[in-house]
């Protein structure tokens, strides 16, 4: 039964460890928990059995790690395990909680640098430095223990963070304690230094216990809150770094789960448990069921025992795959070549640039495009997207909107890969492509110059306007743009000649098409809401602005923006609609014309009709709390009693006088349209084979464009004075 007890010390150990990753959690009531009560002494006398396993289990980390050199391609293994999690995590918050957020996209690919977990970060550089431990002598390795351990004891007596390892959050205090257990791996006390360990070790225990517990009364007494309560229930705690060594070193040079260490199994359960995408998931369902604190703790135990068990069964499967895949070996070969000393690395990055130059100059390329069209969008150096806080354009575009960017240089990519996939020449895929999104960029801002909104997929679709849009631009601008745009082909052209680029194989010119094709075809579906695809798109820094296309451009960059007008949602259907439905309105209000019409003498078709769309023009009277003495159009409301008169419900004000004409001229309010739909002129007429109008109310149907001027509706005159537009209307039979 001791030896059962004994093997399994370390899946209890690995428990209450997994235990002590939650338990403080803010979201938990433990770490709120602030009665100076025998409740409190009790979480305190937990959080020191809880603190001494998990020390005790990271020095038998540190003991396995020194005793075995796995190898570099182990050690880039078990990083790329916790970027496989970390990604796994992201995933995961995707499909169940539809959230995505490019900070955790960085947190997973980059996990070490960004510091994500700590005790994985600590793990990974122990695997590749501790063996280094052996080549020390034992008295050097000795005195190194000693230094640690009076390090954690010096710190505790005086209660000062002496060594930046007081909240034991971070990699240097996780590598201190697993280098207490290298360095005092190998050591066979007499037995009478194992009674001298076990009795002292048995007194220091119950004298740390007792004073954890005893803290919450005494902080309160002399400081009047909790500010010192945990002085002695913390992992960084000499006291309870003296009980677990003590614990270790009466192992007799046994390490117990040691195989469970270097197959992986202990690591794997740990980093699902302390990623903490995962983790505060966990705490959030333990916090969110059970009101008992003890049950709680329970309740903590059972779900660290399932993600325990699910991290040996995953860590069980990717042993598994990584073994029966035919890319392993060539995995495994490329490892081996990596540098083995500092001062190779630099010949070995010169080497892999060379062999890799076309892949690594056609993603800068795509970055710098990004950067030069996403810049091309600002008609100025400064840029305030705070409202009162001013920055320059280039700083803001290459930190705050740093995921946009690296989409937009994806999409590129993606480009130049489709069109080498097609032509099969990298130089003149990439002198097709490079002037395309300059040229791209550049009639982008002329548009925004000019017309305050950057080219939408409706220009592309109205190409019998195409004339009237370069009128905009001086003739030499075209001009240039194609001669340039020829000259940079036959560069490519000559290049692929003098410097010839592998052709991609068949294989991959099919995929990168397909993917091509699906990245660029997601774009349907991008402002489709709460879907998983405009969940990726907003996380990654897209910011859909519709109201103000030249806004959405600054933000997201001409090509972003161009594909977010491609998917656009007219209206969302109301419940209950149905052609029977709308009929029997149209009845209805047909009875109520009827009545209205069966007195009027005069008729609409022999009267001319005039709108004056003024955006400048209102009552202030009808504005709430606005106080106004006196009547400011007393005119204006006098003739509204002796003529036909009411009131116009707009959906904006301040400007938008296409939008307020296309609402004049087609009786429909663009409030109803969904968000994505802000200029109907562009965005919708363009689509319709038919467009009803209000002179069609009155006359024979005629058809309608903006872009083809006002006749088209009956319009006789349009007069443009500044901001006001007067248009006069002359409606006959005859028309």
């Amino acid at each position: 039964m001791k030896k059962i007890i004994a093997n399994s010390g370390w899946l209890i150990a690995l428990l209450l460890t997994v235990m002590n990753l939650w338990m403080w959690d803010s979201q938990l009531q433990f770490s709120n928990y602030s009665e100076n009560n025998l409740k409190m002494a009790v979480l305190q006398l937990v959080h020191v059995i809880l603190i001494i396993a998990e020390l005790w289990l990271l020095m038998q980390l540190g003991r396995t790690l020194k005793r075995h050199r796995l190898g570099r391609t182990r050690v880039i293994t078990t990083w790329l395990v916790l970027v496989a999690y970390g990604a796994g995590s992201v995933l995961l918050q995707l499909v169940w909680k539809n959230q995505f957020y490019f900070s955790d996209l960085l947190n997973a690919v980059f996990p070490i640098t960004r510091n994500i977990f700590p005790l994985a970060t600590a793990y990974i550089i122990a695997m590749a430095t501790f063996p280094r431990v052996n080549e020390l002598s034992e008295v050097n390795r000795r005195f190194l223990g000693k230094v640690l351990v009076g390090m954690f004891l010096v710190a505790t007596v005086f209660y000062n963070d002496l060594w930046g390892i007081k909240d034991s959050q971070n990699v240097l205090f996780y590598l201190m304690v697993m280098m207490v257990g290298a360095a005092f791996d190998g050591i066979e006390l007499p037995d009478h230094w194992r009674r001298f360990v076990k009795r002292w070790g048995t007194v220091t225990l119950l004298v740390t216990a007792v004073l954890a517990m005893l803290m919450p009364t005494i902080s309160v007494t002399i400081h009047y809150d909790m500010s010192t309560a945990n002085r002695f229930s913390n992992l960084s705690d000499g006291l309870l770094v003296l009980v677990a060594l003590g614990m270790f070193l009466l192992q007799k040079n046994q390490v117990i789960g040691e195989h469970q260490i270097l197959n992986g199994g202990i690591y794997s359960s740990l980093v699902l448990a302390g990623l903490p995408l995962l983790r505060s998931h966990y705490v959030g369902f333990a916090a969110g069921h059970v009101g008992n604190l003890g049950l709680k703790i329970l309740l903590v135990a059972i779900i660290a025992g399932a993600v325990m068990v699910v991290g040996f069964v995953a860590n069980w499967c990717l042993r598994r795959l990584f073994s029966s895949l035919a890319i392993t070996q060539h995995y495994e070969r490329w490892v081996e070549e990596l540098p083995s000393h500092l001062m190779e690395w630099p010949a070995w990055l010169k080497k892999f640039c060379h062999r890799h130059w076309p892949a690594l100059t056609v993603v800068g390329v795509a970055y710098g495009l990004a950067v030069i069209s996403n810049l091309l969008m600002f008609t100025s150096w400064k840029v305030n997207p705070a409202g009162s806080m001013t920055f320059d354009n280039y700083i803001y575009l290459l930190t705050a909107r740093q995921g946009t960017l690296l989409f937009t240089a994806l999409l590129i990519w993606l480009v130049f890969k489709l069109v080498q996939s097609l032509v099969k020449r990298y130089w003149l895929a990439l002198s097709i492509v490079v002037p395309l999104i300059i040229i791209w960029g550049i009639a982008n801002r002329i548009k925004l110059i000019t017309r305050e909104e950057p080219i939408l997929p409706s220009d592309v679709m109205m190409y019998q306007a195409y004339g009237n849009m370069l009128k905009l631009v001086s003739a030499w601008i075209p001009i240039t743009g194609a001669v340039v745009y020829v000259i940079t082909i036959g560069l490519g052209i000559y290049l692929d000649r003098k410097l010839p680029v592998p052709a991609p194989s068949t294989k991959r010119r099919c995929i990168w098409t397909v993917l091509t094709v699906l990245f660029f075809g997601s774009s349907i579906f991008w402002n489709h809401t709460d879907s998983r695809i405009s969940t990726v798109i907003e996380g990654l820094g897209d910011h859909p602005i519709f109201y103000n296309q030249q806004d959405g451009a600054r933000e997201n960059g001409p090509i972003i923006q161009f594909l977010n007008n491609i998917d656009i949602t007219v209206m969302e259907k109301p419940a209950g609609y149905s052609k029977a439905r709308m009929e029997k309105i149209a009845r209805e209000y047909q009875v109520v014309a009827e009545e209205i019409n069966k007195d009027r003498k005069n008729s609409l078709s022999s009267q001319t009709i005039m709108f004056n769309l003024s955006e400048s023009f209102s009552n202030p009277k009808r504005v709430p709390g606005v106080k106004i003495k006196g009547n400011p159009i007393p005119y204006i409301l006098s003739l509204k009693k002796t003529t036909t008169s009411g009131l116009m419900m707009s959906s904006g004000y301040g400007g938008g006088t296409a939008n307020m004409e296309y609402m004049t001229l087609r009786g429909l309010a663009t409030a109803n349209f969904s968000s994505t739909l802000q200029t109907p002129y562009t965005q919708i007429v363009p689509r319709l084979t038919k467009n009803w109008t209000f002179n069609q109310l009155l006359t024979m149907p005629l058809e309608f464009t903006r872009t083809k001027g006002c006749s088209t509706v009956g319009s006789r005159i349009m007069l443009n004075l500044a901001s006001t537009v007067f248009t006069i209307w002359e409606v006959s039979t005859k028309l």
